[in-house]
C-alpha cells in the first residue's frame, strides 16, 4: 500500500483524483494506510477512465518513456484489460526486447481472457507482433494457447480478427490444433505457413519439445503436400531426436525415404534408410527398398528378374514403393508399347492389369504394370481352372474390340493361390478390330490353347470338354463345358 500511495503521490496531478482529508493525509504520508476500507476506497479511484484522461494529456501524451514508466505503476493497481494493453503498447516502443517480452509474460497472466471482447484480443494480438518476432513470437503465441482460455477466445474471435492478424496467428492455431489432436479443417497451404514459422526456430528449442510434439510435427512436414524445404528442415533437426530404437522412428523414417524416392532424390533416401538398418538391422521393408536402389533400373523401376520368360520382370517402383511388373522391349519398339500401353489403359476390364507408366528409358522401351501377382505355375492338377480363366479374360477382350495374336499362358500372372485367379499383363501384339472378328479369333486360340494344356487322360475324364472341342467352339460354349467340368468331383 506504501508503494501505491507513492504513486499516486507522484502521479497525483496528472491523474486530477478527487480527494478527501483523510485520503489526502494518506498520500502525503502524514497517516499510516491502517484501514483497508479507506485504503481500498481511495485505490478504486483509480480507474480505467482516470488513467486513459491522463496518458490522453500533456506532458504524458507526448513523452512515450514517461507514459510507460506512469502505466507501470497503473497496471499495478488494475487488471483492466485495456490498461494492460496501453501499457504493453507504450512499452514496445520504449523499451528493450528483452524487458518488453518479460512484460508481455508478466501482463498476460493477468488477463480474464474469458471476458475479452473479439477487438481486444486483436489489440493484444497486435501487440504480441509487435513485441516479439520470429520464433519468440510462436513461443509466447504457444505458451498462451496453453490456457484453455485463450484458446476458447481466440477460436471465437478468430473469424472476425482483421486480415493482418489473422495472416499471422491463423497459420500458428492451425499448427497447434494438429499438434494437440485438436478437431482441425486447415487447408494445406495454410498449415505449412505455420510449420514455417515454427520451424524457424533454432535447432536446440525445436529439439527441446517433448518428443510427442517432436513426433506430431514430423507427421505433419512429412506429406505429399507439404513444401520440399519444410519437409527437409524438420527431417534435418527432428528426425534424429527420435527414439531410434522403436517403431515409430522406423515409421517416420520409411515415410521420410518415400517422400524422397517420390521426388527422385535417391541419393537422401539412401542415407535415410541406411540410418534406419544401422538403427534397426532386420527391418526387412528398409532392406528392400535399399537393395532396390542398387538394382539394375528401368527408367523409375529397379528390376528384381530378368525377363527370362516373355516379355515381363518383376520389378520395384520407386516412386510409388510397391512392387510391379515391367514388360520390355528394344527402344526401336517403343511406339508399338507406347500404343499397345495406351490400348491396354483404355480396355480397363478386371481382368486386364492395370497400366501406371510407360515410355523408353536408354535402349529400354517398356509398360509398368500395378499387380500384385506371381507367374503362373501350371499344373495338370490345375489345368483346368487356369484355362477356363483364361478363356474368360480372351471374351472380356474380344468384346472389347481388342485381339491378341496368341494365347500364350506366359502373358498371364496369377493373383493368388487359386490358379483361376489370373490377369492379362503381357498384350504385346494386342490390336483393336472388330468385335465379331475379336470374338472369332479369340475362340480359336482358346480351342488351340485347350487342346495343348489337356492331356488325352484330362479329356477322356472331361467328356464336356472334349465334346466342345470337336470343332472350333464359340467361347461361351467352351468356357461352360470347362465350368462343368470343374464341378465334378475328381478322383484321388
Amino acid at each position: 500500500m506504501q508503494e501505491h500511495l507513492t504513486y499516486i503521490r507522484t502521479y497525483k496531478e496528472a491523474l486530477r483524483l478527487k480527494l478527501n482529508a483523510t485520503e489526502d493525509l494518506l498520500i502525503n504520508g502524514r497517516r499510516e494506510p491502517k484501514e483497508r476500507g479507506i485504503c481500498r476506497h481511495l485505490l478504486g479511484k483509480i480507474d480505467r477512465a482516470v488513467i486513459e484522461r491522463a496518458v490522453a494529456r500533456e506532458p504524458l501524451a507526448s513523452d512515450p518513456a514517461a507514459r510507460a514508466r506512469m502505466l507501470a505503476g497503473a497496471i499495478r493497481l488494475t487488471a483492466d484489460i485495456g490498461v494492460l494493453l496501453d501499457y504493453l503498447e507504450t512499452l514496445g516502443h520504449v523499451r528493450s526486447h528483452t524487458e518488453a517480452a518479460q512484460a508481455f509474460a508478466e501482463v498476460a497472466t493477468r488477463i480474464e481472457f474469458a471476458s475479452l471482447s473479439p477487438a481486444r484480443l486483436a489489440r493484444l494480438l497486435q501487440v504480441l507482433t509487435e513485441t516479439f518476432t520470429g520464433h519468440d513470437r510462436v513461443q509466447v503465441l504457444f505458451g498462451l494457447l496453453a490456457q484453455p482460455a485463450f484458446r476458447s477466445a481466440f477460436d471465437g474471435a478468430e473469424p472476425t480478427l482483421p486480415p493482418a492478424i489473422a495472416d499471422v496467428f491463423a497459420p500458428l492455431r492451425a499448427v497447434h490444433r494438429r499438434l494437440h489432436d485438436e478437431a482441425d479443417q486447415a487447408s494445406p497451404t495454410l498449415l505449412a505457413r505455420g510449420l514455417e514459422q515454427v520451424l524457424s526456430a533454432p535447432d536446440p528449442i525445436l529439439r527441446a519439445y517433448a518428443e510427442p510434439l517432436r513426433v506430431r510435427m514430423l507427421e505433419m512436414t512429412l506429406r505429399p503436400e507439404m513444401p520440399a524445404e519444410l519437409t527437409d528442415r524438420a527431417a534435418a533437426v527432428l528426425l534424429s531426436s527420435v527414439d531410434k530404437s522403436g517403431r515409430m522412428y522406423a515409421r517416420i523414417a520409411l515415410r521420410r525415404a518415400a517422400l524422397l524416392l517420390a521426388r527422385h532424390d535417391d541419393d537422401q533416401a539412401l542415407g535415410t534408410l541406411d540410418e534406419l538398418l544401422k538403427a534397426q538391422p532386420d527391418f526387412r521393408i528398409a532392406g528392400r527398398w535399399r537393395t532396390a536402389l542398387a538394382a539394375p533400373r528401368v527408367a523409375r523401376f529397379a528390376l528384381e528378374s530378368e525377363t527370362d520368360e516373355g516379355r515381363l520382370a518383376r520389378a520395384f517402383w520407386l516412386d510409388g514403393q510397391r512392387a510391379v511388373w515391367v514388360r520390355t522391349a528394344v527402344a526401336t519398339f517403343g511406339d508399338r508399347l507406347a500404343d499397345e500401353a495406351r490400348l491396354q489403359a483404355r480396355v480397363a476390364l478386371p481382368g486386364v492389369g492395370a497400366v501406371i507408366d510407360h515410355g523408353v528409358s536408354g535402349d529400354t522401351a517398356y509398360v509398368a504394370l500395378s499387380i500384385g501377382a506371381r507367374r503362373i505355375e501350371l499344373s495338370d492338377a490345375g489345368a483346368l481352372g487356369t484355362l477356363a480363366a483364361i478363356a474368360r479374360i480372351l471374351h472380356a477382350l474380344a468384346l472389347a474390340g481388342v485381339v491378341l495374336p496368341d494365347a500364350d499362358p506366359i502373358r498371364f500372372l496369377q493373383t493368388g493361390d487359386n490358379p483361376a485367379h489370373l490377369v492379362l499383363a503381357d498384350l504385346d501384339g494386342a490390336t483393336p478390330v472388330s468385335v465379331a472378328a475379336a470374338v472369332s479369333a479369340h475362340a480359336g486360340l482358346a480351342t488351340n490353347l485347350a487342346r495343348t494344356m489337356l492331356t488325352p487322360e484330362a479329356l477322356a475324364a472331361s467328356t464336356d470338354v472334349g465334346h466342345a472341342l470337336d470343332g472350333t467352339p464359340d467361347l461361351p460354349t467352351l468356357i461352360a463345358a470347362l465350368d462343368h467340368a470343374l464341378l465334378r468331383p475328381r478322383p484321388d
